[in-house]
Formats: C-alpha cells, structure tokens, sequence
C-alpha cells in the first residue's frame, strides 16, 4: 500500500467512525493512524547511524587485471535496520558491488567486489547509495553513503623482447659518422691535443703511449624519432568488443609504443586523428609511455577518418628519416603510394595491417593491399583475430625492416 492510500483509507474509517459510531471502526482508525505515525518516526530513525567503508582500489588499472573492493556497511546507532539495500551505480562493464541485508544494532557487514577488467575506458566507482524503509513497507529513504570516484582502465600491453618491424632499436645497431662537439658515450678516436681542448677530454693512456697530449672525440648519439599513427576510420574496423580491430590496433599501438620508449635515444609520437583522438609531440622516457597509454585508454573510433587523409595531413610534419609506423585494418588501395611517396622523401615507413575479414567476414581480405605495399617497399606484418600478438610481432617473417641511414 502505498502512504497515499494508507491516508485515504485512515480518513475514511474515520468519517464512518464519527457518523455511525461503530466501535471496530474506531479500532481501526486508531491503529492505523498509530501505525502511521510509527512509520514515519521509524524512516526518521531508520538512516541514522549508517556508514558506509569502501576501500580504494587506486586510479589507474590495465585490462586483464582483476581489481578488488572491500566493502563495509556499518550500524552506529542502537535501532536495527529490517532492510538496507546497498546500490552502486559504476560505470565499469561487470562490477556489481551491491547488496542487501538487515543490519543490528551496532553491527558491521562487510562483503568484497572482484571484477575482472575487460574493457579499456573511463569508468566510475560509485557513487553507493542506501535505500532503506519502515517495517509496514509504506515508506522508502534513500541516502549518499560514499561520492562517485574516477578508474582509468588502460589498455593491454604486452611485454616485446623485439619489434620486427623496427631491428634499428636494437644494441649493435651502427655508429653515425658526424662528429660531436659535446661529450657523449660514444667515444670513436682519439686524436692530437689542440689549444682550446677540455682538459677532461684527455686521453692519458694514449698520452702516455704517444709521449704527447692526445684527447678523445666523440660521436652524435645515433638518434631516431618515430611516430606511431593509429587508423581510426570507423568505416575500416570490424568486429566487436574485445575482438575487434580497433581494441587489436590499440593493443599493438600500445604495445610498440612501449617497447620502442624502453630503447636508449628513442623520441615516440602518437598520432590517433579523430574526434576523440589524441596528438602527442615526441618525447622520450617513462613519463610519454604514460601518456600514451592514457590517450590510447579513451579513443574511439567513432568517425569517417580516411587513413589516406590522416597521412595527407601528417605527411608536412615528418622528416628525413623519421620512422613511420602505421597500424590500420584498411584494405582500400588509397594510401599506399602515399607511403611510398614519404619513403622516397626518406621517412621509413612500415604497416602493422589487420586482417578486417578475419574479424567479420563481410569484410575483404588484405592481400591486395599487402601486394601493393610491397611493390612500394614498404614492410609489412599482416595480424589476424586470435593471432598471438606478441609472437606476430616479434616475428622476423615479415616483408621487410625498417633502416636507419646513418
């Protein structure tokens, strides 16, 4: 029954009580009018003393860990709770951190949340409400116990020992052939003490062996920068959810990103055109691998984008031997010779191509576009749904390999 009705029916008993002055009609009168009153008295009292613990499970977390809350909802006051349904409105796919249950005087209940994080994005945590109420049911509460707070889930990365694409960024990868007027690591030669030389640049073992001053001269850094663009034309992706191409394009762009951030004298920019996408300049170290796998958390490909267009527009900003790598699943034969255009103007481009049709079948195959990248030299690795994609990606087997011109 609901209070309205509850207050209807009181008043009628008590019209029918005051003109016809039977008894049981005051009886009830009385006691549904007590039970009223208690009822209201009791949702007062009913909220008092609630509180709710929620442990904090960190800002930040990868897919494919599995996070866990603690949760406690505790009684401070001497009234019993008959019921408390404890409501949590995340955002995060598969987290259910709700429960019901009545609550003694003084007591705590406390219950765990553990949910396996599937899908990259910002979600929220929260906020938890309590819905509580009187015995009779006429009357419902609800309360905030605990505000909505912020999880980033960042994409999959998986650990490469080696990129197959890029072997430059490997130990043993060459010396460059300019001279460095600032000290560095790579010492190359020593030669004859002239005025004006550094005394900390002194050679002393070749000193002692010439019998005259002998100083060291120092080679450039061998120094690279590459850019990572990431299709994302929603025309070209397929598939969805988790096996998609776009979740497998932001997984390997995630991944090389990393592994070539790891590597001595590398500077990465990311470049994801769109209009939830992201541009970061080049930058070395930790602190870009960060960002980048901040951005690649929230990108959606959820626009016409041609790659043909992202590259036409890219194509100003990139230098003489500046590495390109290009993750797409497009199969439309229209940026190719794009990219053999920027190699012949000594950018090193390379493709990591995802197979559409492997993930939706109404999709082409990639043959064609596999064919035409290597008429234009461009190398390729070819991934396919339910591909390993480390292994896919450490391969040697692919069409070729970025060079370095030193």
């Amino acid at each position: 029954m609901r209070p309205w009705q509850l207050i209807a029916l009181i008043f009628l008993l008590g019209l029918l009580a005051v003109f016809n002055g039977w008894k049981p009609f005051w009886v009830l009168f009385y006691a549904l009018l007590v039970a009223f009153a208690l009822s209201l008295v009791w949702l007062a009292l009913s909220v008092r003393g609630l509180k709710f613990v929620r442990s904090s499970v960190g800002g930040r977390a990868e897919v494919g860990d599995r996070i866990e809350e603690r949760l406690a909802l505790e009684n401070h006051s001497w009234i019993p709770k008959l019921w408390v349904q404890v409501s949590d409105g995340s955002t995060l796919p598969g987290h259910h951190a709700g429960y019901v249950s009545s609550v003694g005087p003084r007591q705590r209940i406390a219950w765990r949340a553990r949910t396996l994080c599937r899908k990259r994005g910002r979600f929220t945590l929260g906020p938890v409400t309590a819905t509580t109420g009187d015995p009779m049911g006429l009357f419902r509460r609800e309360i905030t116990l605990a505000p909505s707070s912020q999880l980033l889930v960042l994409p999959n990365v998986f650990d490469l020992k080696a990129f197959a694409l890029f072997p430059g960024v490997m130990p043993g990868r060459g010396r460059g052939s300019q001279r460095s007027l600032q000290v560095t690591t790579n010492v190359v030669t020593v030669r004859d003490y002239r005025a004006g030389d550094a005394l900390t640049r002194i050679h002393w073992p070749s000193t002692a062996r010439h019998g005259q001053l002998m100083v060291k001269e120092f080679d450039l850094d061998p120094t690279i920068d590459v850019v990572i663009l990431l299709d994302l034309d929603k025309d070209t992706h397929a598939g969805e959810d988790e096996s998609s191409t776009e979740e497998y394009a932001v997984t390997i762009a995630a991944s090389v990103a990393t592994f070539l951030l790891r590597q001595r004298d590398l500077a990465v920019a990311l470049e994801a055109p769109g209009p939830s996408g992201v541009s970061l300049p080049l930058d070395r170290g930790e602190r870009q691998r960060d960002r980048m796998l901040e951005s690649l958390a929230v990108v959606r490909a959820d626009r016409h984008y041609p790659l043909s267009t992202a590259l036409a527009e890219l194509e100003l900003r990139l230098s003489r031997n500046t590495a390109l790598i290009v993750v797409t699943p497009s199969v439309n034969l229209d940026w190719e010779q794009q990219l053999g255009h920027l190699r012949r103007r000594g950018v090193r481009p390379a493709v990591v191509l995802l197979d559409p049709s492997a993930f939706d079948e109404r999709f082409g195959g990639v043959k064609r576009v596999v064919d035409a990248l290597d008429d234009a030299g461009v190398p390729s690795i070819t991934v396919k749904r339910g591909d390993a994609l480390a292994r896919v990606l450490e391969s040697s087997a692919t069409s070729g390999v970025i060079t370095v011109a030193r």
